[in-house]
């Protein structure tokens, strides 16, 4: 039997590099991005920091959707679904190393932003004026913000692996015309999702915005847990659906 620790290592090796890529291209962007201002009109106070800010923005979304793609592709592999172990310990594994991939990344980030700010104090401290909340407040949002953060993530990939999943299983059986209208159905699903989860996140924006203040801590952390309790719900359907209906793709 394949153990977790060997499996998370194969898993989480190609993505680490990915990861590392995606690194060093957003990096080199903001250095390009400077160079250039450099060049034209010179660096202004706080060009750094929101530099920084922006090329890491896109370098997120390139994250999560450059590991979904990984998480993905495990399901249908041959090299994986053939080892010896079940669909539940290979879901949840693969899930985790997509998972300790994107934290990593953005603690790469932090430290970004933490540079760019040294670089930009001065001036960030005179465009947000003096802070109106202590540290310990402030540790309050950002732990809150980043779980919050986390909890999305999840949610997203397990809702990706979802329709992934279905789209595969019904794939497999059904005719041309009942395959496209079943996807066809699952992407306005999908869509609707998404518009419904981007509208949620926002309203929980304000929730850490509360729990900065000093309060919202009982309803940011009820929503967390139900965000997670429906990204549990649908990783028990992927599984069930990985172990009757997925069938692999040879490499």
């Amino acid at each position: 039997m394949t153990s977790f620790g060997a499996l998370f290592k194969v898993m989480s090796r190609g993505r680490f590099r990915i990861m590392n890529w995606l690194i060093v291209g957003d990096f080199a962007l903001v250095i390009a991005t400077m160079m250039w201002a450099f060049a034209t009109d010179g660096i202004q106070a706080g060009d750094i920091f929101w530099t920084t800010v922006a090329w890491s923005i896109l370098a997120f979304i390139l994250a999560f959707i450059l590991l979904a793609i990984q998480t993905e592709r495990v399901y249908t592999r041959d090299t994986y679904r053939l080892l010896p172990l079940g669909e539940t310990k290979l879901y949840l594994t693969d899930l985790a190393a997509s998972l300790i991939m994107f934290i990593y990344f953005g603690v790469i980030q932090l430290v970004m932003y933490a540079v760019a700010e040294a670089i930009d104090n001065r001036y960030l401290m005179k465009f947000f004026g003096e802070p109106s909340i202590t540290t310990g407040q402030a540790i309050k949002g950002v732990v809150g913000f980043v779980i919050l953060g986390l909890a999305f993530v999840i949610l997203c990939w397990t809702t990706v692996s979802l329709v992934h999943l279905v789209i595969s299983a019904t794939n497999n059986f059904l005719p041309n015309t009942s395959r496209r209208l079943i996807n066809f159905i699952l992407y306005v699903v999908v869509i609707f999702l998404v518009v419904r989860i981007t509208a949620f996140l926002f309203h929980e924006f304000n929730n850490v915005g509360q729990l900065i203040a000093g309060g919202g801590t009982t309803q940011l952390l009820i929503n967390i847990v139900g965000v997670l309790v429906v990204a549990a719900v649908e990783a028990i359907l992927n599984i069930l659906i990985l172990k009757k209906w997925v069938e692999t793709i040879p490499n």
